[in-house]
């Protein structure tokens, strides 16, 4: 390829991730102010529209949570400080339903959108490495990941793939890879996670932040 049209590609791969960055940061910041209002009718005057504005705020956090590069966390936060510690446990088992829910969909996702996708891009080595990927049965795709991995960190890190989703759960500002959302349907579309072993894992993986916010709470 020449120069030219190399420079060309590459330019044409940077316009497009930063739309694609662009229409992200634009979401995140629609929800943040969408928060901002809701979290100001979390106090209103009459008692019977705090219910209202709560399980409005449950229903929006799951579907914040569930959905990939949406700051669902901040809502979470927004309700365990300020409504306590009941609702700190509402928070746990909503941040639960909407991770299963991301898991289940990234299972439910076909992989050939996400292929037309890095297609599209232009980032046709990264679309032909899915397109193998998911052609390979999920009992051998360890196997796949060892054997393509040009450094011994990826089969190191698959070994302990629980522990690695764990920490990428826990990971400050784990936004920019999508968010617990979009980590839980990375790992419902690899195939590499059981739903069972993946569900009680997440179990013990977001108790770090009900944790601190109970511990912020009893040190006020």
């Amino acid at each position: 390829m020449v120069p030219a049209a190399r420079r060309s590609v590459t330019w044409s791969i940077l316009a497009k991730l930063s739309a694609i960055a662009f229409l992200v940061v634009l979401a995140n910041i629609a929800t943040s102010w969408l928060i901002d209002r809701l979290d100001i009718q979390i106090w209103p005057e009459y008692l019977e529209i705090v219910d209202r504005a709560v399980l409005i705020a449950v229903v929006l956090y799951i579907c914040l949570m569930a959905t990939p590069f949406l700051p669902g966390i901040e809502m979470g936060l927004a309700l365990m400080m300020v409504l306590g510690p009941k609702c700190i446990v509402v928070a746990y088992i909503c941040t639960l339903i909407a991770l299963s829910i991301s898991f289940g969909l990234g299972r439910l996702f076909p992989a050939h959108l996400l292929v037309s996708l890095l297609q599209w891009l232009s980032l046709t080595r990264a679309a032909a490495s899915l397109t193998n990927f998911d052609a390979t049965p999920p009992g051998k795709r360890l196997e796949y990941l060892a054997a393509q991995s040009p450094t011994p960190t990826v089969p190191a890190l698959m070994t302990h793939r629980y522990l690695f989703l764990a920490l990428l759960l826990n990971l400050p500002g784990n936004a920019l890879i999508g968010g617990g959302g979009g980590i839980g349907m990375m790992a419902g579309m690899s195939r590499l996670y059981s739903f069972t072993a993946y569900f009680f894992l997440i179990c013990v993986a977001i108790l770090p932040g009900p944790t601190l916010v109970i511990l912020s709470k009893v040190f006020q």
